[in-house]
Order: structure tokens, then C-alpha cells, then sequence
């Protein structure tokens, strides 16, 4: 077996040293950059665990990452450090209605539409496994979200199909609400 040379040893040092590093920063990129968006995100839309509906997005007022100007936006950042979350919003069947959930990541780990929801109202109930959970009375349409995260954000979108419609629209999406709950037994 032939000896390797001292500069042969020290191309491979670096190339090895190198590729560690593009491996780690790399890795760190994904795990950080989506929570990075988040926070931010969750920061600009206002305070947890309240419900805050916007108007028409523009260029100069993105709260939403690409939101679309024919959707108006319904958004409840949420702390499930305070408890567990109550989200009611009324489903708008005339066009296209949808609430999603996404974690701190900015993965959706759910999402319903219209079309899913045959009642004119939906309720969800976000809580942590293992997390206490309110006392729940007889809801029409109730959905228990188990969040994959402590911190993330519940979103209800309604298409604008013509513009006589986004007043009744806009209305339908202030009636939403987001709020802490008072917690009762534990899950399992």
C-alpha cells in the first residue's frame, strides 16, 4: 500500500471539512429558515389568539406570503401556552371558503373547505397532545386539532368571485373568532 502524500492528506482534510459544513449549514437552513418565516409572520398579523381579518391585499400590505387579491384573509396567530384555542367562523358556501392550520414550521396540518362543511358554521378546538382541553358542549361542526407545535396559525380564506358579493364576504369573515378556552380534563 503506498503512503499518502502530505498534500494529498490535506485536500482531503478540506474537502472533507467542506462538505461538513455545507451538510450543516444545509441542515440548519432547513430547520430554521421555515420557523424564521413563521415567527415573522406571526409577528406582522398582531396578537395571539385573536382573530384579525384584513382587507384586499397589495403589494405594500403582505401579511400572508403571496396572498391573492380575489381572496379576502381571516388569521389567528396562536399560543397554545395559554390553553387551549376556540376558533368559530361562519363557512361561506356562495364561493369558495376554506381554514387551514399551520404549525411552526409552516406545515398545513390541516385543512377544510365549503364544500367539506355542510352546516353554516364551523368550530375548532386547538389543543397540544397531552395538553388540558375545555369542557365541549354539542357543536353542529366540530373539529379537535391536535397542533404539532406550541405557536402557529389558523386561516380562513374566502374567494371574492364578483365584487357585489365582498361585503356580505367581509362580513361572513368578522364574525370569526379566535380565543383562548378554559381547560378541563386531559387527553390521552
Amino acid at each position: 500500500m503506498v503512503p499518502m502524500s502530505e498534500r494529498t492528506q490535506e485536500w482531503i482534510f478540506w474537502i472533507a471539512a467542506t462538505i461538513l459544513v455545507a451538510m450543516m449549514v444545509h441542515l440548519g437552513s432547513i430547520y430554521l429558515l421555515p420557523r424564521v418565516v413563521m415567527m415573522r409572520a406571526l409577528d406582522r398579523l398582531g396578537a395571539v389568539n385573536t382573530m384579525h381579518v384584513g382587507r384586499r391585499p397589495t403589494a405594500a400590505s403582505r401579511a400572508i406570503v403571496r396572498p391573492s387579491p380575489d381572496i379576502l384573509y381571516a388569521s389567528c396567530p396562536y399560543d397554545l401556552s395559554k390553553g387551549p384555542l376556540r376558533v368559530t367562523a361562519p363557512v361561506i358556501h356562495s364561493s369558495y371558503w376554506s381554514v387551514s392550520a399551520f404549525d411552526a414550521n409552516t406545515d398545513n396540518y390541516f385543512v377544510k373547505n365549503d364544500s367539506q362543511t355542510p352546516t353554516n358554521t364551523i368550530e375548532l378546538v386547538v389543543v397540544e397532545h397531552g395538553q388540558a382541553w375545555p369542557k365541549l358542549d354539542a357543536a353542529v361542526e366540530r373539529v379537535i386539532l391536535f397542533s404539532p407545535s406550541e405557536k402557529g396559525l389558523i386561516l380562513i380564506r374566502a374567494v371574492i368571485d364578483d365584487d357585489k358579493h365582498l361585503p356580505a364576504v367581509e362580513a361572513a369573515l368578522h364574525q370569526a373568532r379566535c380565543g383562548t378556552v378554559a381547560s378541563a380534563p386531559k387527553l390521552r
